[in-house]
């Protein structure tokens, strides 16, 4: 059984707050007041405890996030419509309770708060207290050694004074860098006591204080960071300003209206694919590249860049990544009397089956009319095949043989009336308009048409005169991510301080040795060397006879 002055050197090896009302005797404690409550409260949130509870409530907050689809810019906007569609009974509830926005939900939100003051309550006390343990200086050593968990002891006969030991003990301990005090008997002898490990705590400390930090990062980001989606075809531009934005999602402290200002213009996309019918991945892509030229403001020089999917491009702030591609096929639109109403569109189609096939729509909402000249929405809805086979395949409809476009057609559907408000760049409603009858249909009862780049074979008239529709080539498009993250110096660095924290606090071992010589027999000493360590240490044994080794004569018995 340990002395409690062992007891009492074990405790004191730590420096975390220790836990109140431990102790086992029963008192009748007082009403608590309003400010008691608070400081009660308060204790409570700051315990490491609580910071644990609040951390696993936060891992499993987040887990809606990764099974349901959100709205942010990182997704695509028709994943949760297309949710709640199919779920119309419980998908209302969960919109409610924001489940599709979790991160900026209110129950996230407050867990996230909480757990950020748990940690900051929790540490500052700590950091304080051993701020303290690093100016007090080592404990004296204890009378009786011999209830050290590693101990050993001898007589030295060989004439050395009691001085020399202690300080050859001094010498070593300082050697093994240990903080030592020496200190004298009223008997004639001496002690040195050596302390290391002080690092320990302050690994603690130091993991806790980095994860307070990617804590903080994320609410950086979270409030004055943004993401955008841009998509734009070869030889187009776009300005970092949101109406040229695809999609975007602001924190709540960004001003849309002092964006950067830098401009991004496509110079020329390139896209390679498995060529070896053999291969199992046959089709599919092996490098995407983006050539392209911006300006950090409207009066800075032109520079070029080439971007690809992991290797982004920064301007003032902002990493400009390359997401993703596809193909644009290019449309002119006459009216009747041949005035051209679309001049040269390259209008973005998106994947929707293997082998680079894409969907895609138009709307011109100006300068088309019917036969009896009444002004009318003119909607395009077609489907894009990069390496047509010269034919629509039995049961599969339109398929391409590769995804390169050596032999691009489109197969096209057409639609006039109402196409009501714009409910998006990329979707059309047809709710309130009429499928066009074009000639040269693919069959009876498939009224699109295929238009390729072959001469007589690009262009298709509208009924009654009304107009034309010209195939007239096509382009790759590229879509660009745009994420301004002010955190990202802070995570990175909060992330080396957490593991340089785990290294600190697993690795190192807190530890005492202590060096006890007195007087004995004529012409000898008895050295006494024992340590103690604050939890369970393998080495400790080791650290202790290796101090012995450099006190004890090469003759010198030992006794345990």
């Amino acid at each position: 059984m340990a002395s409690p002055t062992e007891e009492m050197d074990a405790a004191s090896l730590t420096t975390a707050p220790r836990e109140e009302g431990s102790g086992t005797d029963s008192v009748s404690l007082p009403r608590l007041g309003r400010l008691e409550m608070l400081r009660w409260a308060w204790r409570q949130l700051t315990s490491m405890r609580v910071a644990l509870i609040l951390l696993f409530m936060l891992s499993l907050a987040s887990i809606p996030g990764s099974l349901l689809p959100q709205r942010s810019a990182n997704t695509d906007p028709t994943t949760v419509t297309d949710w709640l569609a199919k779920h119309k009974t419980v998908g209302p509830i969960l919109d409610k309770l924001q489940f599709f926005t979790v991160y900026k939900s209110v129950w996230f939100s407050s867990i996230y708060l909480l757990l950020f003051i748990s940690l900051i309550g929790c540490i500052l006390p700590r950091t304080a207290q051993h701020l303290k343990v690093l100016r007090k200086p080592p404990p004296a050593a204890p009378r009786n050694l011999a209830r050290m968990p590693a101990h050993f002891r001898w007589n030295d006969t060989s004439g050395t004074s009691i001085e020399d030991k202690l300080s050859s003990a001094e010498a070593a301990l300082k050697k093994k860098r240990f903080r030592v005090v020496r200190g004298t008997d009223a008997d004639g002898g001496g002690w040195v006591s050596g302390e290391k490990g002080y690092l320990r705590e302050a690994g603690n400390l130091i993991f806790h204080l980095s994860l307070v930090g990617i804590l903080a990062g994320f609410a950086i980001k979270g409030y004055y960071g943004y993401q955008a989606k841009v998509v734009i075809s070869e030889g187009e531009s776009f300005s970092n300003i949101t109406m040229d934005y695809d999609d975007h999602t602001f924190g709540g402290g960004v001003d849309p209206m002092k964006l950067p200002p830098f401009g991004l213009t496509l110079n020329k996309f390139t896209a390679t694919y498995e060529p070896n019918h053999n291969a199992p991945d046959y089709g599919q892509a092996r490098d995407f590249t983006a050539d392209v030229s911006y300006k950090s403001s409207l009066t800075a020089p032109e520079k070029k860049a080439t971007l690809k999917e992991n290797s982004p491009l920064s301007v003032d702030g902002v990493s400009v990544y390359l997401s993703s591609h596809g193909y644009s096929p290019v449309i002119t639109v006459r009216d009747k009397n041949g005035k051209v109403i679309v001049d040269h569109a390259a209008v973005p189609f998106f994947d929707s089956g293997a082998m680079g096939v894409g969907s895609g729509i138009y709307k011109v909402k100006n300068g088309y009319t019917d036969k009896f000249d009444s002004p009318q929405d003119l909607g395009l809805s077609g489907i894009f095949v990069p390496d047509y086979p010269g034919a629509m395949i039995p049961g599969l409809g339109a398929v391409s043989l590769f995804p390169t476009a050596s032999n691009p057609a489109l197969v096209l559907t057409a639609y006039t009336g109402n196409l009501g408000a714009n409910p998006g760049v990329y979707t059309m409603d047809v709710t309130k308009a009429q499928q066009v009858k074009l000639p040269n249909p693919v069959e009876p009862t498939n009224p699109a048409v295929v238009l390729t780049l072959d001469k007589g074979k690009n262009t298709v008239a509208l009924p009654d005169g009304t107009g034309t529709i010209e195939f007239d080539g096509v382009v790759q498009w590229a879509q660009f991510d745009l994420n301004h993250d002010p955190s990202k110096m802070l995570v990175f660095v909060s992330a080396v301080g957490i593991v340089v924290g785990l290294i600190g606090s697993l690795g190192i071992r807190r530890r005492r040795v202590f060096v006890r010589v007195r007087p004995a027999e004529q012409d000898a000493v008895r050295v006494e060397v024992a340590g103690l360590a604050r939890a369970e240490d393998a080495r400790l044994r080791d650290e202790v006879r290796g101090v012995g080794r450099g006190l004890r004569p090469p003759k010198a018995g030992v006794q345990k």
